[in-house]
């Protein structure tokens, strides 16, 4: 009987060792998955913070754009003014003031020009390491995820070892052969299992902080497409524009396709804002970008360059389909805005183009353009001004 008895005591002291592994085990894995979590959320409100600044810093940018669009429309102004004195000019002293002029407000567009790309290009790293963040971050969730997962199914085995415990324990309280080491493992299984409880607990809080964080991340993505869009057209504004088109012109690059630029210019838009009213320059302003987002594909990027000018890029298309699709527009812009009428430019990539090139030659075949069929007037633009 003694032998008995020594022999269950052995038993138990191997069952309560095995179990208080078990439970140390669950433990040390709990622990790290919270270790885990509360590094996912910090790195979630380091996402955050930095999306906050991505905002703030679209939000310059788009000061930044309206005033250079301020500035710019002086510009026009003054440009028109200056064609209208050339007429009545008498003196080479008139002439050579306005000719100082007319180089002192160049100078100024292409500072505004510089600057311009120089935002362009930091727009352009902030989107990419919003994106690269975002990327980052869903991994982390998938990562937590699955944690959490092997963590439910540790759960759920040390419940199961529990149940088996509590019956062989009641099986042996029936026998009346209860001894100080079933209350024991008693008592450690139930430390075991709120603990356990605790750190699901902890889980699942976490796991709501990061799909909220996950819900940030869109908010913040939908706010960054959002900054880069023009408030009036719906298109995109210059600087996230331009670095949307010089991606568009390098992934044309790569795969050794064409690429079209496009350049539309409204016709006399200061005439309607001076004639109509600004509202009335408004809904011609919005009915151009329509005509042409509808007529071109969901993936030609378009962008207002200017107050009365949009840059289409069209990949994968040549010179004849593009004028196609400049008719087309055209003929869209009579059923939206009856009257209304643009002019435009077409440039084809070169291996040794840039962006600004680029656009210059296409500016430079809309001037052409224009004075083909007569319309360069006071409201035009001079060759290579936006």
């Amino acid at each position: 009987m003694s032998d008995t008895r020594e022999l269950k005591m052995k038993v138990a002291d191997e069952l309560e060792r095995g179990d208080e592994a078990l439970q140390s085990g669950d433990q040390s894995a709990a622990d790290l998955d919270q270790t885990h979590a509360d590094s996912d959320q910090t790195y979630a409100d380091s996402d955050q913070s930095a999306a906050d600044a991505d905002q703030d810093a679209s939000n310059t940018d788009q000061e930044l754009a309206d005033r250079d669009q301020h500035d710019s429309d002086i510009d026009q102004a003054v440009a028109d003014s200056e064609r209208r004195r050339r007429r009545f000019v008498s003196s080479p002293e008139e002439t050579e003031a306005l000719e100082a002029s007319r180089a002192e407000r160049d100078m100024t567009t292409d500072d505004r020009a510089r600057t311009s790309a120089a935002r362009a290009r930091s727009t352009g790293r902030r989107l990419l390491t919003a994106e690269a963040r975002d990327e980052v971050a869903g991994a982390r969730d998938l990562t937590a995820a699955v944690r959490d997962r092997n963590a439910q199914a540790r759960d759920k085995a040390a419940d199961a070892r529990d149940r088996a415990a509590e019956a062989r324990g009641l099986h042996a309280a029936e026998a009346h052969d209860v001894d100080e080491a079933v209350g024991t493992l008693h008592t450690i299984r139930v430390s075991g299992a709120s603990t356990r409880k605790q750190s699901a607990q902890e889980r699942a809080a976490a796991a709501e902080d990061r799909t909220a964080a996950a819900v940030d991340r869109q908010h913040a993505a939908a706010d960054r497409g959002d900054a880069g869009l023009d408030e009036l057209t719906g298109v995109f504004r210059r600087g996230t524009g331009e670095f949307a088109l010089v991606h568009e012109i390098e992934r044309s690059r790569r795969a050794g396709h064409p690429l079209i630029l496009l350049v539309i210019d409204i016709d006399g838009l200061k005439l309607v804002n001076d004639h109509d009213g600004h509202a009335a320059g408004d809904t011609l302003l919005r009915a151009v970008p329509t005509a042409i987002t509808v007529t071109l594909r969901s993936y030609d990027v378009t962008v207002r360059w200017g107050g009365d000018e949009f840059v289409c890029a069209l990949p994968d298309m040549t010179k004849v389909a593009a004028t196609d699709r400049v008719s087309q527009i055209k003929r869209e812009l009579e059923v939206l805005h009856p009257g209304a009428t643009i002019c435009a430019g077409l440039a084809e990539l070169r291996v040794d183009d840039s962006l600004e090139s680029l656009v210059a030659r296409a500016d430079a075949d809309l001037y052409r353009a224009k004075a083909s069929r007569g319309t360069t007037s006071e409201t035009s633009r001079e060759p290579g001004r936006g």
